[in-house]
């Protein structure tokens, strides 16, 4: 991106419209400062590729309380480093009991393995989830439910 289409980016996030990030949304900019504040962290390997349980946060939360209090998902599975926790709401998060936790490339953090967040930017809202590597994901009606509710939410609508 040039340097006025990022200025564009932030100007429309800044300004009280949303922004979505999927996947690799945090595998990209590394030496772009100002994406690291909007997105909230950014990608550190993806140690695990496998059926996993992921814990619902905050159940009450209106983006997710559909699901419960966890549920089973196979994918990719995202570390996130850098990431801003006082400046999150983190949504989904990997349950450590269900994968490896001494498996080579596991970087634990006392934040954990947050997997969705949301978090604002100016007057915007921002959200982001790591899952959405397999297409499998992508077909799977809960995951659609996420990123229907995420985009009603970043446009100020209720879920």
């Amino acid at each position: 991106m040039s340097d006025a289409q990022k200025t564009a980016l932030l100007n429309f996030v800044r300004s009280g419209l949303g922004f979505l990030g999927v996947h690799s949304a945090t595998d990209t900019f590394y030496t772009w400062p100002d994406y690291l504040d909007l997105i909230g962290g950014y990608f550190n390997g993806h140690p695990w590729h496998q059926a996993v349980t992921i814990e619902v946060v905050d159940p009450s939360d209106p983006l997710v309380a559909f699901l419960g209090n966890s549920l089973q998902v196979e994918d990719e599975i995202y570390q996130i480093s850098d990431f801003d926790h006082r400046g999150s709401r983190v949504l989904l998060r990997l349950d450590p009991g269900s994968v490896d936790l001494g498996k080579t490339g596991v970087n634990r953090r006392f934040y954990g393995w947050p997997l969705a967040w949301t978090r604002r930017h100016g007057e915007g809202r921002v959200f982001y989830t790591a899952l959405g590597h397999e297409p499998s994901v992508w077909q799977d009606a809960r995951y659609q439910r996420i990123l229907t509710n995420a985009i009603l939410w970043s446009i100020r609508r209720s879920p």
